[in-house]
C-alpha cells in the first residue's frame, strides 16, 4: 500500500460481536480509537488501558486515556498489573498485558493498533531469534492468541502514515520514554537498524511486512499438511500415537509435533527441547521418559506420546469426606459428574471417602485382594494419573476404584456413577 494512502478502518473489517481496544494513549492507538468511532464501531466498543506501573506518569496516562475515550462516547477501563522483577522486561510486561486483555475481553475481540512498521520489526525479532515459518509469519489482521481473537485493522499502514494523520486531525497522545530506551531489542531494531536499512533498501518495512504474508501462505499450507497427519494418527488433544508417527519424515514429524503442541496451547519448544523430544520419541517403550519445558511435560507410556500441563502433574492430597446427600468434594485436579464416563466411580450409598493412592492398596475382587497398581497397569492408567484418582472408603474398607469397580460384597445395583472429568 502506499505511503499516501490515509489510514481508515472500515466496518466490514469487523469481526462480529463486542470489540475490545488495547488502549495505550500512544499515537497508533490514539488514532485508531478515532478510527473505529468514525466507522461506526463504537456502539459495540470498549477502552482497556493496562496500567504497568512502570513510569512516573503512568496515573497520567491512565487519566489522559480516560478523557478520550469517554469524550468518543466509549466505554472505559483501566486495569493495573505487576511485571515480575526478575523477568525480562519486554517480555514480562508483554505477558501480564495480554493477561490483563484475556481476562477482561468476556467474549470480545481485542484489537490492538499494530502497523506495518511493527510487522517488519516482528518479522527481524523472530528471524534473529532462529524462528521458523510459523516464527517468519509475523501477525495478520485477524488471529488468535491462546484462545483470545486478535484485529489488527492498521497492519497495511506504516507509522509515518499514522502520525500524519493523527496531526492532521489535531490528535494528542501520550510519549512512554521507554520507547526510546534502545537497551531494549526491538527499540534498537526500530530507532537504529531498520533506519539504517531503509536509507539503503527504502522499502525495507514494506518489503519485510510482505515477506510476513508470503511466510503466512507458506505457514497454512505447513498447518494443513499437520493436521492431515493428525488426523492419519488419531491425534488427540493431550495424545499423540507414536506408531505412526516414526513412519512419517523427519520433517513431517516436525511439523506435526509443532501443531499439536500449538493446537493444545504449549509454548514452542525451543531447539535444545525439539532434540530432547527426537530423543523421546526414540527412548524404549519400557521406559517413562520424559521432557519439561514452559510449564509443560511430555510423557512416553505404552505407544503414546502425553502433554501434560504442571496442574496435570500434581498429586492428589486428602482425604476428602463425601457425606451422602452433598455435593462431591472438588480438589481442583478433576470434578465428579453424575452418570457413566471414560473413567467412572462407582459411589455405594452412605457416607464414604475419598483417599489418595499410596501404592500397595489391595481391592477385594472375585475372593482375592488384588493390588491397585496391578489393575490399573493392566487396564492402562498411566502412572501420574494413578497419584490423582481418588481411592473410595466407607468405614475404613476400600469399596471402589476408579475404571476397576466395587470390592466383592458391595451390591453395585445400589451404587451410583459418577464420572471423572479433567
Amino acid at each position: 500500500m502506499s505511503d499516501a494512502a490515509v489510514p481508515r478502518v472500515s466496518a466490514a473489517q469487523a469481526p462480529p460481536g463486542p470489540l475490545l481496544l488495547a488502549f495505550s494513549g500512544g499515537l497508533d492507538s490514539s488514532l485508531l480509537l478515532h478510527l473505529l468511532v468514525e466507522a461506526g464501531l463504537g456502539r459495540r466498543l470498549r477502552a482497556l488501558h493496562v496500567n504497568h506501573q512502570l513510569q512516573a506518569r503512568s496515573e497520567d496516562w491512565a487519566a489522559f486515556c480516560r478523557t478520550r475515550a469517554e469524550a468518543l462516547g466509549v466505554p472505559f477501563e483501566e486495569i493495573r498489573v505487576s511485571v515480575p522483577a526478575d523477568v525480562n522486561l519486554e517480555a514480562g510486561a508483554r505477558a501480564a498485558r495480554y493477561q490483563a486483555l484475556t481476562e477482561r475481553a468476556a467474549g470480545a475481540t481485542v484489537i490492538t493498533a499494530h502497523h506495518r512498521d511493527d510487522q517488519a520489526e516482528t518479522v527481524l525479532l523472530n528471524l534473529l531469534r532462529g524462528a521458523g515459518v510459523q516464527g517468519l509469519a509475523a501477525m495478520s489482521e485477524h488471529s488468535w492468541l491462546n484462545g483470545l481473537p486478535l484485529w489488527r485493522p492498521l497492519l497495511a499502514f506504516g507509522r509515518v502514515q499514522l502520525e500524519r494523520e493523527a496531526r492532521r486531525r489535531g490528535l494528542e497522545w501520550v510519549e512512554d520514554p521507554s520507547n526510546a530506551d534502545i537497551s531494549l531489542r526491538r527499540n534498537r531494531l526500530r530507532h537504529e537498524i531498520l533506519p539504517r536499512l531503509a536509507a539503503t533498501w527504502p522499502g525495507a518495512p514494506a518489503i519485510l511486512a510482505r515477506t510476513a504474508g508470503v511466510m503466512a501462505d507458506a505457514a497454512a499450507l505447513l498447518d494443513e499438511r499437520a493436521a492431515e497427519d493428525a488426523r492419519a494418527l488419531a491425534a488427540a488433544r493431550d495424545r499423540l500415537p507414536l506408531e505412526g508417527l516414526a513412519a512419517l519424515s523427519r520433517e513431517r514429524q516436525d511439523n506435526v509435533l509443532r501443531w499439536w503442541l500449538d493446537q493444545a496451547g504449549a509454548p514452542p519448544p525451543s531447539l535444545a527441547v525439539t532434540g530432547q523430544i527426537h530423543g523421546l520419541l526414540r527412548a524404549p517403550t519400557d521406559r517413562e521418559a520424559s521432557v519439561t519445558w514452559a510449564g509443560h511435560t511430555l510423557r512416553r507410556y505404552r505407544g503414546d506420546l502425553y502433554l501434560l500441563h504442571d496442574r496435570d502433574l500434581r498429586p492428589l492430597s486428602g482425604p476428602l469426606d463425601w457425606r451422602q446427600g452433598h455435593e462431591p468434594p472438588d480438589p481442583g485436579l478433576w470434578r465428579l459428574l453424575p452418570g457413566e464416563g471414560e473413567v467412572t466411580l462407582w459411589v455405594p450409598p452412605g457416607d464414604v471417602q475419598l483417599r489418595a493412592f499410596a501404592g500397595g492398596e489391595r481391592l477385594r475382587r472375585h475372593g482375592q485382594h488384588q493390588q491397585v497398581s496391578e489393575l490399573w497397569r493392566v487396564a492402562g492408567v498411566p502412572p501420574w494419573r494413578r497419584r490423582q484418582w481418588p481411592l473410595l472408603y466407607q468405614e475404613g474398607q476400600l469399596v471402589s476404584v476408579p475404571m476397576i469397580g466395587v470390592a466383592d460384597g458391595v451390591d453395585r445395583r445400589r451404587c451410583r456413577p459418577w464420572q471423572l472429568r479433567w
